[in-house]
């Protein structure tokens, strides 16, 4: 009789000790299978909506003379070559261009507005509105975009020039109507800022097609920004492309943080597992001590033992593993988005078959080594006193 045959007769006599190591093994590799998916899951829609709020690409003019905006140094646009709009075109050609979810061109010009030197920031209304969503603008609605002939007003702008919504304000000889007035955002390049349409300002200023710097959001959980950012630098000629450190330090921290919960979950699930079918097994062995002195006794060498116990573990184990796959993966797809409220939706992964068997064939062996090594070592003599 082969040794596996014999694992597999002590499997069949012990049908509800086997169920219990199955389903120790099943709920260990269920629990991490939905952990693991619902974790990325969560990790990607996070990095998405922290793409989203704010920009993380900067693209500067190459050369000139210096400004702040936004607390960036950016260049002033009065003592360099603008840059141009037909950069716009060219940075939806890179190789990673569907991580670019938001380009955003601005034009600064200064100006004097009843006797006060104002800033001017013509902007692309839907794609700024877009990039700032944490804008709190009085005077508009959800989703609505100013037209041509209507301004934003930074808060700060809006009192020390006394105006409100609906008030009418002269830009260059030309009048508009103030169509909102952002909430105070503690930037001094906002608040102090009157936002215009960029067409118009260029046309204004005459400056047609000049922009003065470039703001994007790229969606970058599965592209480095870093890559991004050297695409950019070597399809736009005299610029200087720039990664926001402070947003992907925060947006990598947060993301560090969900691995660490994940991973630290993981592993307690595997201590767990493993305890129970240690304890299993061991409770198995000594159940059997008077089959295991008739096995020595009738010639069967410790590592005869120690492959029957393992055997019997092992196969447990992969069955286990494997419906726990089923269980984890068929609950995370059902269930985990939602969960979780997580947008993004996930799929069934195959590849994480193949890691669940294996970790739950390593779970099932290295918990079964000492219960198998203490078989190994019973004395036959003293195994048949049970007799």
């Amino acid at each position: 009789m082969r040794l596996t045959d014999i694992a597999f007769q002590n499997l069949r006599r012990r049908k509800m000790r086997s169920t219990l190591l199955v389903l120790s093994v099943i709920i260990g590799v269920a629990s991490i299978i939905f952990l693991f998916t619902t974790t990325q899951a969560m990790k990607e829609d996070v990095a998405n909506k922290l793409d989203q709020f704010g920009s993380n690409i900067l693209i500067l003019p190459d050369t000139g003379q210096a400004l702040t905006f936004g607390g960036i140094t950016v260049e002033a646009p009065t003592q360099v070559k603008a840059l141009d709009m037909s950069l716009i075109p060219l940075m939806k050609t890179i190789k990673n261009k569907e991580t670019l979810a938001t380009i955003a061109p601005k034009l600064l010009v200064d100006t004097t507005i009843k006797g006060q030197t104002v800033l001017l920031l013509g902007v692309d209304f839907l794609q700024e509105l877009h990039l700032k969503k944490w804008w709190t603008v009085n005077g508009l609605t959800k989703d609505q975009i100013p037209s041509a002939n209507e301004v934003i007003l930074g808060s700060d702008v809006a009192r020390s020039l006394s105006l409100s919504i609906n008030q009418t304000i002269t830009i260059k000889g030309q009048d508009f109507r103030v169509a909102g007035v952002i909430q105070p955002t503690g930037s001094a390049d906002n608040d102090q800022a009157v936002f215009i349409d960029l067409a118009v300002l260029q046309k204004l200023a005459n400056r047609p097609n000049a922009i003065s710097l470039i703001e994007a959001a790229a969606f970058c959980y599965s592209c480095p920004i870093d890559e991004v950012t050297k695409q950019l630098t070597a399809i736009l000629p005299g610029t200087q492309v720039t990664a926001l450190r402070s947003t992907l330090e925060s947006r990598n921290d947060t993301l560090n943080k969900f691995n660490l919960f994940a991973r630290s979950v993981s592993i307690i699930l595997f201590l767990a597992s493993s305890l129970v079918i240690t304890l299993t097994m061991k409770s198995s062995v000594e159940e059997r001590t008077r089959e295991i002195g008739i096995l020595r006794s009738i010639g069967f060498r410790k590592r005869h033992i120690i492959q029957i116990v393992l055997t019997e573990a092992g196969l447990l184990s992969i069955l286990g593993g494997l419906l726990g796959y089923l269980l984890g993966m068929g609950a995370a797809v059902n269930f985990g988005s939602v969960l979780v409220k997580s947008q993004v939706a996930i799929p069934w992964q195959s590849n994480l078959l193949l890691y669940a068997l294996g970790a739950s064939l390593l779970i099932g062996l290295v918990a079964s080594l000492y219960p198998a090594w203490k078989a190994a070592r019973l004395d036959p003599t003293e195994s048949l006193r049970y007799i």
